[in-house]
């Protein structure tokens, strides 16, 4: 189910919607609570490589979910 808004600018113009993209959360996801260490090593780099993607394209919301999933899967990481 996607989100939806709409925008209206200060002085009455058209409106655009604003629709938030749905994406997947690895450290949510209770799959990677049983990973091994290197594959979650590999899950990390994948998820920072899209960061750094999504940073390049100015998507800076996006490249901040990724980054504290980022965080989140190192803390994982650490305590296996």
């Amino acid at each position: 189910m996607e989100q939806t808004s709409v925008v209206v600018d200060s002085k009455g113009g058209l409106s655009r919607p604003y629709i938030e993209n749905e994406t997947l959360n690895y450290a949510a996801d209770p799959v990677v609570q049983y990973m091994s260490k290197t594959d979650l090593q590999k899950a990390i780099t994948k998820t920072r490589k899209a960061m750094e993607v999504a940073a390049k394209a100015f998507d800076f919301i996006e490249a901040a979910r990724l980054r504290d999933e980022v965080f989140a899967l190192e803390k994982l990481f650490k305590t296996k």
